[in-house]
């Protein structure tokens, strides 16, 4: 437990998350991976994942909240474009590494070998799960005050949000133009080795509009068909 007032390495945490806990295990548990319990289960540790469900939940409001109220003239389309970059789990993770969150996790000793304390995943659910821990500490005011505190400048951005998220960008544009059914993947082939398959997938939307991508994983692509199909749209001026 980190109760040391003379050396509490989470001081500087609450520092930097502009709220000082009244029940410091809330923040304990929001660091503490499934990896660590795992690791400590005689001790029947709490992960961090109960607050993390929580966290997602609050932060997606409070990100809702704040684009809605900075954007009045923006449409529902827009407004979910900024929510959803705002809100991803990759924004997130970035989040948390501008924070130094990571030198605070709790892990495993397989996932703190592997390099856990940077990868996407520990620090996105940590980072969900510290606005959990504020809300269940202190109600609305802590986890708006933690929010205000990271924040306050992340909704000024372009409103191509999805440069980096072309299958995103696709599903945006068509529920901006209610296009039914859209998008849609297709697997159209697997080749090559077992161990190194190469996928082929076709992308296509309403109206008969449609392109194909290939990548090393279904994913991959899905992306590059993505990529491909919203070429095509922009040269028809559907974008």
């Amino acid at each position: 437990m980190f109760l040391s007032k003379k050396k509490d390495p989470l001081r500087a945490l609450e520092k930097t998350l502009g709220y000082a806990f009244k029940n410091r295990g809330l923040l304990e548990t929001a660091l503490t991976n499934p990896s660590y319990r795992a690791d400590h289960a005689a001790e029947r540790i709490e992960d961090n994942q109960r607050l993390e469900f929580l966290g997602d939940a609050v932060f997606g409001l409070l990100t809702a909240q704040q684009v809605f109220e900075r954007y009045a003239d923006e449409d529902e389309g827009g407004l979910t474009v900024r929510r959803s970059h705002l809100a991803s789990g990759r924004a997130l993770a970035e989040l948390a590494r501008r924070i130094g969150l990571g030198q605070y996790l709790r892990l495993g000793k397989g996932d703190e070998a592997a390099g856990g304390r940077d990868k996407d995943k520990p620090l996105t659910d940590a980072m969900e799960a510290v606005f959990g821990a504020a809300w269940c500490d202190g109600g609305a005011k802590a986890v708006k005050a933690v929010y205000a505190k990271l924040m306050a400048d992340s909704a000024e951005m372009p409103l191509d949000l999805w440069a980096e998220n072309p299958k995103g960008r696709l599903q945006e544009l068509a529920q901006r133009n209610a296009w039914p059914d859209s998008p849609a993947y297709e697997l159209m082939e697997v080749t090559g080795p077992s161990h190194a398959p190469a996928y082929t997938v076709k992308a296509r939307v309403h109206g008969g509009h449609e392109a194909l991508g290939a990548g090393r994983t279904k994913r991959a692509a899905e992306v590059t068909a993505a990529q491909a199909l919203l070429r095509v749209l922009e040269e028809a001026g559907l974008t």
